[in-house]
């Protein structure tokens, strides 16, 4: 069962990104999602040390702490949790250097396009799932063709 913790000041935000999550298929994610929202990254951070997540989301431009502040201090936290940050005012390359050294992260336009967002979720938290038993094979690996015998004509 996956844990995802999704971090924005905007409550619309944060009730779309559960109900996006809420709706997705079980196969999508592994079985039933158990989604966390907060507007407060101090309080999202407090969770962190207790519980690990597979997943976290964050918005870039937050008033107490922005999105790659929040990343760094995942990493000082030491969580393995894939990270996908979404953003609807920052340039493209300013994100991209913003975030450079600390570690995957996806980026999503803010306003997203569900189906993309669907698909980076999806993928993130299955390749994180897989991270923690490799004994499954990862998500986007295709199951071995049969050997059967084609008919020679």
């Amino acid at each position: 069962m996956p844990r995802i913790l999704i971090v924005d000041d905007d409550l619309g935000v944060l009730r779309a990104l559960g109900r996006l999550i809420h709706f997705m298929p079980r196969s999508a994610l592994g079985g039933d999602a158990q989604v966390e929202c907060h507007d407060d990254p101090e309080q999202a951070l407090a969770r962190v040390q207790a519980v690990e997540f597979d997943l976290v989301i964050v918005d870039y431009l937050m008033p107490k702490l922005h999105g790659v502040g929040f990343m760094r201090r995942l990493d000082a936290l030491h969580s393995h949790a894939a990270r996908l940050l979404l953003s609807g005012h920052a340039r493209v390359l300013e994100r991209i250097e913003a975030v450079r050294g600390l570690g995957p992260i996806e980026i999503m336009p803010k306003p997203w396009d569900d189906e993309k967002l669907c698909l980076a979720i999806s993928r993130l938290v299955q390749t994180r799932q897989h991270q923690l038993s490799p004994s499954r094979p990862p998500p986007y690996a295709r199951p071995p063709l049969p050997n059967r015998r084609q008919p020679v004509f």
